[in-house]
């Protein structure tokens, strides 16, 4: 069993409407790419990407150390440069150790 050490939030302030077509395509993109640059990470373990409304996401992303968490970030922001998602938003990050976890209490599987 893999135990989450380091969590990444990022809140995504966008420039165009997170319900516009050009959101929906950039969404898919990371369902499928994006998620495709993390799960080839060392120590990656899950990404969540939550719409908070109109020009607001909000994205999780668990690893098992902070070393191997803020490498595989850093891919995971070079695709979206490459892809040109960053120019459609502007990113604030917080991370750090993970001190509560309902996956470590419980054994459920996220």
């Amino acid at each position: 069993m893999i135990t989450p050490k380091y969590l990444r939030v990022s809140i995504a302030h966008w420039n165009i409407g997170t319900y516009s077509t050009d959101a929906e395509r950039i969404f898919r993109m990371i369902e499928t790419d994006g998620l495709a640059v993390f799960r080839a990470q060392p120590g990656f373990i899950n990404y969540r990407l939550m719409r908070a409304d109109s020009a607001i996401t909000i994205a999780v992303a668990k690893w098992e150390s902070e070393e191997l968490g803020k490498a595989g970030a850093e891919k995971y922001r070079e695709w979206m440069r490459n892809v040109g998602i960053m120019n459609f938003i502007k990113l604030e990050t917080y991370s750090g150790e993970i001190v509560v976890d309902s996956y470590l209490n419980t054994g459920e599987k996220d």
